[in-house]
Order: C-alpha cells, then structure tokens, then sequence
C-alpha cells in the first residue's frame, strides 16, 4: 500500500483545460512549466483552439460530455466565460472530478451557490482561480499579520491605478455593463483583502465614467467595513497612468513592466506594512509620531509564477495532501461583495453583505 502511494505521488496529475482564452491560455503556459502536471487535453467550441491540441500533442474536444464519457482526467482548470460556470463546473463535479474554476465563480449568485452546493454534495474539490493568495510575498504578509507585530489592524489602503489602450476596448464588450476595472480588475483586490484581513459587513461605493464617457465606469472608490472594525479604501481607475497597482508592482506577470512600488497600506496599532514592495514600518521604543520611525524590508522575492504554484496546489488538493487556498465558499463571498458594491453605486447608500 505505501509503495502505491509513493508512485502515485511520483505520478504526473493529468489536467484538462476548458476554454482557451486569455486566462486559458496562461493556464496552459503553467501546465507546460510546472513539472508536477501534464496536459490532458483541451476542450473549447472554438475549432481554431484545436491549434493548442496540436501544439502540445493532446486530445481536442469540442464538448466537455464527451471527455466524462471516454477519457476523464484527474482534474480540470475552467476558463470558459463566467455565464458557463455553473454548468461546466457542476457537470465536472458530479462527475467526481476536482474542479480548478477560474475567478469569479459564476455571474449570478444563485448559480454561484449551485457550484458550492454540488462540491459538497458530491464531496469533491473545488478551487477558484485568485492566484494572488499564491504569491510568497503575501504569504509573508499574512504571517506577519497574524504574528500580531501590526497590532489591531485599523485602517488598509489599496490602490488601483493604470491606463488601459485603445486597442482594450477593440472588444466591445469592455465598454459594456461588467467590462470596467470593477468587474476586471477589483474582484481580484476584494478576494486579497478579505484573505488578509477577515470578514467584510458593509461596502459602499462611488463610480465615474467621467473620462471615456462608457456605459461602463473607468474609475471608483470602495469603502469596505470589516466585522473586526477594520476600515479600508479601494481606490481604482483605468485612466491614470501610474506605477500604483498590484499587476505592476507585483511582478507575478512579464506582459507588465515592473515598478517596484507599493499598491497595498495596512495599518496596525503597533506598525504598518506595505507591499508588494514589502516593508514592515514601526517605532522601536515608545509609539509616537514625534519618535522616529524605522522600517525593515522583507527578503520575500516576489512569485514571477503563480498561475504554477496555483496548479501545483491543485496538484496537492488532487491527492489529498491539503485542502483548497481558495474554496467555493470563498469565491461566493467574494461575489456577494462584489454584488454589494454594485448595488451601492447605484444608489451611493451602504449595503450589508450578505453572509
């Protein structure tokens, strides 16, 4: 018996990839890196994806049925448009298949809720695709918060800058209700703070399309209130051209030129840290605006490749090793603020998140 576990832990994890897209495509430069995975095959309606297949000599399918039918992997990554997910994703789930699901869950709540509840049923994985939790700079971060170094963390600042092209808005469904950096962008934003810091209660919003002039809003300020008390601004635009936001100073993605910059403030009673140029900033005797202030920097180097440590995660998630970072109850959180936060634009009240 401990010699067939020892195998199958030696064993590449067979991974099929759904929908080839933006994101589909960067999950398939992960499989090819990662040396824990092998590509099982490529499923897309598009017959032009069947290009993928041919390039790293895998099966094409045109319809996920036919793969649960003849020739199942031991997982599958999701990258198909949000209005699919629920049914792609439950159709692989009921089928006993570990689910990697990329963000957000679903379009709808009511179908983000059927996802979660055919997990459970079914008592199989499922994953959603924040990749931002696998970067080791944040994983410093949250040590360091939870060390208590910070003390009671008051107040976070999150920024959100950067100047999207023309040729952006050739697609245009990017000028249209869910293309602007809140459906894009911010949802990434929203996972990683409520993962650093708790539960969000309330959110209130304020959008523009001052600039573009769009259906869709170019720029927004987000104000969330955590169960803990917590206080935090979100503060986003795709008009500004600026070093400031978490793709350029992260640099988890080559297509971006690195800043070195800052994009996230979190603020403590007792220090505050900024990252992801990770600096820890404290007194050393008696807190005090008149006493001087030092900081330490942290040697954590940036992730260049976490879509890689996402699939080697769902690797361990796969044999039972760990459990999901990011799970589906996570990813319906992260919506139902994300619902929040559109509710409270239109109205510029403060809405309750539901839990």
């Amino acid at each position: 018996m401990a010699a067939n576990w020892r195998q199958l832990m030696k064993k590449k994890i067979k991974i099929a990839v759904l929908g080839v897209g933006l994101m589909g495509s960067q999950h398939l430069k992960a499989i090819s890196i990662s040396k824990r995975v092998k590509l099982h095959s490529i499923i897309d309606v598009k017959e032009s994806s069947r290009f993928f297949a041919k390039k790293f000599k895998v099966p094409f399918y045109k319809n996920p049925k036919e793969i649960l039918k003849t020739n199942k992997p031991d997982g599958v990554i999701i990258a198909t448009p949000n209005q699919f997910h629920e049914k792609h994703a439950v159709d692989f789930l009921n089928s006993g298949i570990p689910v990697l699901l990329e963000k957000p869950i679903s379009d709808k709540i009511k179908k983000a809720k059927k996802i979660v509840n055919s997990s459970k049923k079914n008592k199989v994985h499922l994953l959603i695709g924040y990749h931002r939790r696998h970067n080791s700079i944040v994983t410093s971060v949250k040590k360091m918060i939870q060390s208590g170094k910070l003390g009671k963390i008051v107040s976070v600042s999150i920024m959100c800058w950067l100047y999207k092209n023309k040729d952006w808005y050739k697609e245009k469904w990017r000028v249209k209700k869910g293309g602007g950096p809140l459906g894009i962008n911010l949802v990434h934003d929203i996972d990683l703070i409520c993962y650093l810091i708790g539960q969000v209660k309330y959110v209130q919003a304020t959008t523009s399309n001052s600039i573009r002039k769009y259906k869709v809003e170019d720029t927004a300020v987000v104000n969330l209130i955590f169960k803990s008390g917590t206080l935090c601004t979100l503060n986003i635009s795709d008009t500004v051209v600026s070093p400031w936001s978490y793709e350029l100073t992260a640099g988890e993605n080559p297509a971006y030129p690195l800043t070195k910059q800052s994009s996230y403030y979190i603020g403590g009673t007792k220090g505050s840290i900024q990252f992801p140029n990770l600096k820890y900033w404290y007194n050393k005797n008696e807190r005090s605006w008149w006493k001087e202030i030092f900081y330490k920097s942290d040697n954590s180097a940036s992730s260049r490749y976490t879509l890689v440590n996402q699939v080697n995660h769902f690797c361990d998630v796969i044999l039972g090793k760990t459990r999901p970072k990011v799970d589906g109850n996570d990813g319906l959180m992260s919506l139902k603020i994300f619902d929040a936060i559109l509710k409270s634009s239109k109205t510029g009240k403060r809405i309750k998140v539901s839990q």
